[in-house]
């Protein structure tokens, strides 16, 4: 069967809130695989993670700064994508997750509120051309200054 081109799935944090779901995803993703396309997934922090976090963020500081509260709440997200990756290659497929600054998820200064400037291919395709599924962080990037000083 050729390639049917690249598909982007987005699962959100009630799509992947347990290990269940997360397998019932990997399946949704799989089927995707199936038929023949190169799969792009975006997946958020599972269920009630982004909450937890917050939480515990208050805990410690009842004003935290945008930046460090970003950078806590990234972590919901790693979490999320190395599972999904785990899953997939559970049932037999070759996965890799990333982090939203590992595939140039470009954005601008904005914390809490990022627009996304641009996002660089080149990763995302060098391994969908390995028949990869590439699972990716939603919720980051990198700003654009700390790129170019890379």
């Amino acid at each position: 069967m050729g390639k049917k081109g690249i598909l982007v799935q987005k699962f959100g944090g009630s799509s992947v809130a347990n290990p269940e779901r997360i397998k019932r995803v990997a399946e949704r993703v799989s089927a995707a695989k199936k038929q023949g396309y190169d799969v792009v997934v975006v997946v958020s922090a599972l269920g009630d993670t982004t909450d937890e976090l917050l939480e515990l963020a208050a805990e410690i500081n009842e004003e935290p700064s945008e930046r460090e509260l970003d950078m806590l709440m990234s972590t919901g997200e790693q979490i999320s994508i190395a599972l999904l990756s785990m899953a997939l290659q559970k049932i037999g497929h070759q996965a890799i997750s990333f982090t939203g600054a590992q595939v140039g998820i470009l954005t601008d200064a904005t914390h809490t509120k990022a627009r996304i400037l641009d996002i660089s291919t080149a990763r995302i395709k060098k391994e969908l051309e390995k028949g990869k599924i590439v699972v990716v962080a939603g919720f980051q990037g990198i700003l654009e200054e700390a790129q170019l000083m890379r």
